[in-house]
C-alpha cells in the first residue's frame, strides 16, 4: 500500500530583508492540507546570504519552529521522518539535494526571489517563474552543464518574491505625502529610483570575470560605474528629482559587503535618501520611474507597472560570458518599450528587453523632469512583459507552489516506499554510510 504524504522538509532560499518569510507562505498553505513541515534555514556554510545572528532572536520564525541547520549532518538529521524535500531554489544548495536523493528522498524546488536567475541544482521537478525561465535553464544546460530535469517535470507557477504571509505584510503608508515626509523628499517632484550593484561585491566580481585582466585595468571598469552613478545623481539634483537608491541584496550580505561601507559611499550625496528594505512595496507603489546600468531590477519595476530607463549601459561590455549572453533568450522585442512598436533596437548589452525608455546620462535631467508622461506603458505590452518574465502576477503563485508539491509528493510516494520501505524500512541508504531511523508512528 503506498503511503499518504504526510511530512515535508522545507528549505528556506536566499535571504530578502524587503520580504523575510515569504516560504512562511509555502508552509502554512502545507499545514492546511494537513501536511507536517519542518522549515529550516541553512546556516552561512550552506547558504552564504543566511545572517545566522538574527534567526534565534526574530520571533516570527520561533513561532514558525524554524531550525538552523549549518552542516550537512544537520540536514540529514533535519530530514529523518520526512518523505519529501522541498527548496526555495539557491545556488549553492546542489550538495543538499544530493544529501536529499541518496537517502531516496524525491526533491522539488520553486522560486522566491526575483531576478532572471533560478538554480535547479539537481532536483527532479522545477516549479519556475515563466517561459523566459524555461529557456534560460535549457541555455544554462547546453552551455555551461548545469542540470536539468526533464522538460515534463519543469513547471511554470510565477514567483512569490511579492507575495507576503498573511500575519506579516509589508509596511505601508497611508499616501504618497506621508511616504515622501518620511524620506524628506518633495511630494510635487518625481521620484527616482537608482538600483545600482553591491559596491564592494561588483569591484570583486570584475577580476573574476576578466581573469586576464590587471589591476589597474579592473580599477579603471570599475571606475567607470562609480563616475555613471555619480552623474545619474547629479542630474537627477538638475531635475529637481527626489532620488531614492534602493540598496542591491549583496549590500546586507556580510560575507560579501560591508554595509556601513555601502552606506558611506552613497552618502557623499547628501541630496539621496537610501530606501530602507522593509519599505521596498511601499516604494514600487509611490516610484514613477526606476533607473539602473547594468541592473535587472527593470524586472521588478515592471512587475509593478513602472517605467526603467537604463542609462549609458551600451557605452560598456559585459564580460563575454554564457551568464552574459542568456539575456538575449527573450521573445519579446529588444530594446526599450518605447521603441518596441517603432524601432526595436538591441542597445542594452546587460539586459535585452524592458518596459520604459533609454538615455544619455546628460539627457537624463529632462526624462526625469516628467517620467510618467515621457514613457508611457502600453497596458498590451505589460501583460507580454509579465508573461514572458513572471508568467502570470495574479498573486496565486504560492497557490500553484502548493498545488504541485502535493501533486509531485503522491506521484513519486510510491517509488520512493519501494525503495525504503516507508515508515518501517531498515538497512542502508545509498552511500552505505548513514543510518536513518524509521519515522515515528
Amino acid at each position: 500500500m503506498t503511503p499518504r504524504l504526510q511530512r515535508i522538509l522545507l528549505v528556506s532560499g536566499r535571504e530578502l530583508r524587503e520580504n523575510p518569510y515569504r516560504e512562511l507562505i509555502i508552509k502554512t498553505l502545507l499545514e492546511r492540507q494537513g501536511i507536517q513541515v519542518r522549515y529550516v534555514i541553512p546556516g552561512g556554510a550552506l547558504n552564504k546570504s543566511t545572517s545566522i545572528d538574527t534567526i534565534p532572536e526574530d520571533p516570527v520564525l520561533r513561532q514558525a519552529g524554524a531550525l538552523l541547520v549549518s552542516t550537512e549532518a544537520q540536514f540529514r538529521h533535519a530530514m529523518r521522518d520526512c518523505q519529501l524535500v522541498v527548496f526555495s531554489t539557491w545556488r549553492s544548495y546542489i550538495t543538499l539535494t544530493r544529501l536529499a536523493q541518496a537517502e531516496g528522498r524525491p526533491t522539488i524546488n520553486f522560486c522566491a526571489t526575483s531576478g532572471i536567475d533560478h538554480w535547479t541544482h539537481g532536483v527532479e521537478r522545477c516549479l519556475i517563474r515563466s517561459p523566459f525561465t524555461h529557456r534560460l535553464l535549457r541555455f544554462e544546460h547546453e552551455t555551461m552543464g548545469l542540470p536539468l530535469p526533464p522538460a515534463d517535470q519543469i513547471r511554470i507557477v510565477g514567483s512569490i518574491q511579492y507575495t507576503f504571509p498573511e500575519n506579516h505584510q509589508p509596511v505601508s503608508f497611508p499616501d504618497r505625502e506621508r511616504f515622501c515626509h518620511h524620506y524628506g523628499l518633495d511630494p510635487q517632484r518625481p521620484i527616482a529610483v537608482l538600483f545600482p550593484k553591491g559596491i564592494q561585491l561588483f569591484h570583486k566580481k570584475i577580476a573574476l570575470w576578466f581573469k586576464q585582466w590587471n589591476q589597474t585595468q579592473v580599477d579603471a571598469y570599475n571606475q567607470w560605474f562609480l563616475d555613471r552613478y555619480a552623474r545619474i545623481c547629479q542630474e537627477a539634483q538638475k531635475a529637481r528629482c527626489n532620488l531614492l537608491i534602493k540598496l542591491h541584496p549583496a549590500a546586507y550580505a556580510g560575507y560579501l559587503c560591508d554595509s556601513d561601507e555601502e552606506f558611506r559611499y552613497w552618502n557623499r550625496y547628501p541630496w539621496v535618501r537610501i530606501l530602507q528594505p522593509e519599505h521596498t512595496m511601499a516604494m514600487f507603489r509611490f516610484a514613477d520611474v526606476g533607473l539602473g546600468i547594468n541592473s535587472h531590477s527593470a524586472l521588478d519595476m515592471g512587475y509593478f507597472n513602472k517605467p526603467f530607463v537604463y542609462v549609458d549601459s551600451d557605452l560598456v561590455s559585459p564580460p563575454e560570458l554564457p551568464s552574459f549572453q542568456s539575456i538575449h533568450l527573450s521573445d519579446l522585442p529588444p530594446g526599450p518599450s518605447s521603441h518596441w512598436h517603432t524601432d526595436p533596437t538591441r542597445i542594452n548589452p546587460w539586459f535585452h528587453t524592458w518596459l520604459g525608455g533609454f538615455s544619455r546620462v546628460e539627457e537624463l535631467a529632462g526624462v526625469l523632469d516628467d517620467p510618467v508622461r515621457a514613457l508611457p506603458i502600453d497596458p498590451v505590452d505589460r501583460q507580454a512583459f509579465i508573461t514572458e518574465f513572471w508568467g502570470m502576477d495574479d498573486d496565486r503563485a504560492a497557490e500553484r507552489i502548493v498545488a504541485e508539491i502535493l501533486a509531485f509528493g503522491e506521484e513519486t510516494l510510491s517509488s520512493w516506499s519501494r525503495q525504503l520501505s516507508w515508515p518501517r524500512w531498515r538497512g542502508r541508504i545509498a552511500d552505505g554510510l548513514h543510518r536513518l531511523r524509521p519515522a515515528p508512528e
